[in-house]
Formats: C-alpha cells, structure tokens, sequence
C-alpha cells in the first residue's frame, strides 16, 4: 500500500513514551490509544515489521491518533474547539463519540461549552463535511442529526438518528445513511475478520440489515432505482467506513464486493415478492 504523503517513517510519541515507526501493511489492528479497531497503517513498535508478536503484545496506533493534533475544529460543529484528551473526561462510563453514537474509551477529541459537552473518537473527527462520487458528481453531505429513514437499517425514529449521518438525493428525494450503521458495520466485519469467522477486510452486515429493511429504505422499487440506490450507498459507505477504520484505500473494495451481494440478494427479493400484474394484454385489431 502506498505510503500516505508527508506522514512521517518513524516518531517518538509522547504519551506513550515509545518510538515507533510506519506500518502500511494491510492488517487487523486495535489501537492502544483510542481502543477502537484498525485496518491497514499504523504505528508500531514492532519495529521488524512482522506478525511474530501477539496482537496484545504489540503497541499499534492509528496515525491520526499517533499524530493527533492538541486542538482541532470541525465544519459541522462551527465556532466550536475539541481537545485532545487520553482518555474521556468523568464519568468515562458515559462518554460517546457524538459522531457514531458508540462508547469512547481511549484517546478522545473533547469539547465543553454552556450549552453542551461533546466528544469525537479520533477517526470520526476526521469524517469530511462533503463527499463526492467522481463517477457521477453526487454531492453526499453530512449532517449532524436526521429525519430521513436510514438507507441501511430503515429507521426513522431511532437513536441512531440523534448521530451524524450523510445525505445525497436519488430522484429528487434525500437518501441517508447514519454514521451509527456504518462504524456498526465497520466494527462487527474488524471483529469477524479477527476471530477468523471471515477472510481480512471482508465486511459483515449488522443483523438489523436486512432485505426487508433496504427494500423498505428505497425510494423505488424499479429495477434501474435499486441499482441507483445500492450504488449511492455504496458510494457514501466505502469511503466514511474507510475513515473510521484508519485506511483511506483499503475497505473501499471490500465494501463494493458486499454490496454487490446485497443487489443480488435484495433485487432476488423484489422480484420473488413483487405482485403479478393487473394489466391485461390488449387483443389485436
């Protein structure tokens, strides 16, 4: 994998006191500093390089926490600045990352203020306000909370709702897809792969997606609307899955591959429950 430009090869990282040094290699991970899963770069200090040393016995970070910045700001959150901190502020039992609703036990990007607390994991606090599909010039953009239903689980009024999402439009109507069901996603594939259930980078469906729940999500139900629909999507979930896992480049295919099975999973489906036709064969002249 091509080294990400200006990261450098080797640092001395001050919170942990280690020196560590560049790994681009395609591998599971979890990282020491914000105890989330990883894919792909990272610092180690397995300075050989090799898969010799034990998972727990090796120090990996992701880059964006091994490099993280003391301050930072976010687009979607104006006028408003986060601080790194190395672990959540009290009680840590209740901190979660305001991006993807799920708990933050490490390294955490904290913000306080009159009128709320915030807290970002690292990798979700690098998640681009817009996203563009270069196939087509879609326009995804992030928003910090949603009505819409979402384009993976279904739900309208669900928690997931009170957390980031992106939208894009098919058709003239808003397709989202939350954050929540992404890092879900995200998370449940690093475990798999990890446990040895699936191959590497492999990505697994959250149990509540399902074919009833992405037919229910579409705005259409024609064969040419699906394939727009899976293939937005797909477009919006390749690359926020990839941030959130710490590799810009590697999910991106393997997201692609699962929704690939979804079409033809889920258009199986549509067509096996679609009702016959009322219309009758007009006769000749």
């Amino acid at each position: 994998m091509a080294q990400p430009a200006g990261t450098p090869l080797e640092i001395s990282h001050s919170v942990s006191g280690r020196n560590l040094v560049l790994v681009t290699t395609d591998a599971l991970f979890e990282c020491k500093g914000c105890k989330e899963p990883g894919y792909g770069p990272r610092y180690t200090d397995n300075k050989d390089r090799s898969r010799s040393r034990s998972q727990s016995q090796s120090f990996d970070l992701h880059t964006c926490c091994a490099l993280a910045k003391g301050t930072l700001t976010h687009p979607l959150l104006r006028n408003r600045t986060f601080e790194f901190l190395t672990e959540p502020p009290p009680p840590v039992a209740d901190t979660i990352c305001d991006a993807c609703g799920e708990p933050a036990h490490g390294f955490v990007y904290h913000c306080s203020d009159k009128k709320e607390e915030l807290d970002l994991h690292p990798c979700c606090a690098l998640l681009p306000p817009d996203l563009l599909d270069r196939r087509d010039g879609r326009v995804f953009k992030l928003l910090r909370r949603t009505s819409r239903r979402c384009g993976m689980c279904g739900e309208k009024y669900s928690r997931r709702c009170d957390f980031w999402a992106y939208r894009t439009y098919l058709d003239g109507e808003a397709v989202d897809v939350h954050m929540a069901c992404m890092k879900e996603m995200a998370r449940l594939s690093w475990k798999a792969a990890h446990e040895n259930r699936v191959g590497g980078a492999q990505i697994v469906l959250p149990i509540e997606v399902s074919v009833e729940t992405m037919l229910k999500s579409m705005p259409g139900t024609s064969d040419d609307g699906f394939d727009k629909f899976v293939g937005i999507t797909g477009a919006v979930m390749s690359t926020a899955i990839a941030v959130i896992s710490g590799n810009p480049t590697g999910v991106v295919t393997a997201v692609t591959d699962a929704l690939r099975h979804i079409r033809l999973v889920c258009r199986s489906s549509l067509h096996q429950n679609r009702p016959p036709s009322n219309r009758t064969s007009r006769s000749a002249d």
